[in-house]
């Protein structure tokens, strides 16, 4: 069997992506109203754009485009901060209507030392009506892209969750964590949880929104599939909100009534 959760040799691709991919393709990427800009080489932003197969309902906003700081040689040498706060400025001249951003460093950027918080907290300022989230997550950072797994969601808890106050339309309200919507998965989930009355706060992060996820806070119960990408922050949102949390698989007819059956038996309405 080949080895997984080893070290790779630098330069080389492998099965698994790096812990910047980890965050970057896997999470954050996915999100359809915000934009992701790579601190690094273009070479990292082309890398994990557009590979997979997460479609939205905003026709596929975050499968279209990338965003890249560009760093060459000269940046490398002398600092990339100036570089990074001139392409968040220009990506947010570019998409006017998008108020929501990533920051990511790669293993460029965290090898020279930049420090990209104080340039994102100068470009909110600055704009004012904007909210911005860095992910400090490079590829060296752990031996397989499950570290930026565990970096996002522990970030996204600490700096994003409780920043913003959902709508509520529902007696009933869950979280779906460690979904992607690989192929359409979660547009089937949602109509399900809407015949059953159950609204869904946020979708971490397959079809979601930058805003729902800041919101997770005010959810009953997190109903987690993918567990090895996302169960940190169904971990963590019980430890602080008290938020239980339930497993479910939906891919596949038999998982998927299964997973129904545990969400209805949380709230009592096994009927429906």
């Amino acid at each position: 069997l080949p080895s997984a959760h080893v070290e790779t040799i630098p330069g080389s691709l492998s099965e698994r992506g790096c812990s910047y991919c980890g965050a970057k393709l896997v999470i954050g990427g996915v999100l359809k109203d915000t934009i992701q800009l790579i601190h690094g080489p273009v070479g990292c932003a082309y890398d994990t754009w557009h590979t997979k197969r997460y479609p939205s309902d905003n026709g596929n906003f975050q499968l279209k485009y990338v965003w890249s700081s560009d760093m060459k040689e000269q940046h490398v040498v002398f600092g990339g901060e100036k570089l990074l706060k001139k392409a968040m400025l220009e990506a947010f001249a570019e998409f006017p209507d998008i108020k929501r951003m990533m920051v990511y460093t790669t293993c460029s950027t965290a090898l020279i030392g930049d420090d990209i918080k104080p340039v994102v907290k100068e470009v909110e300022k600055e704009l004012g009506d904007v909210d911005i989230f860095t992910v400090e997550c490079p590829g060296f950072a752990g031996v397989s892209q499950s570290k930026g797994h565990h970096v996002f969601n522990m970030g996204w808890m600490t700096d994003k969750v409780g920043t913003y106050e959902p709508e509520i339309t529902s007696p009933y309200t869950i979280n779906v964590i460690g979904d992607y919507n690989i192929q359409g998965d979660t547009f089937v989930l949602e109509k399900y949880m809407e015949k059953m009355g159950v609204q869904i706060i946020a979708h971490f992060t397959g079809n979601g929104t930058y805003d729902s996820l800041r919101g997770m806070h005010r959810a009953q119960l997190n109903v987690t599939n993918c567990a090895r990408s996302a169960g940190y922050i169904a971990n963590e949102l019980k430890k602080k909100y008290g938020i239980p949390r339930i497993d479910v698989d939906t891919w596949g007819f038999d998982y998927a009534k299964e997973g129904l059956r545990k969400t209805g038996a949380f709230f009592g309405i096994e009927d429906r």
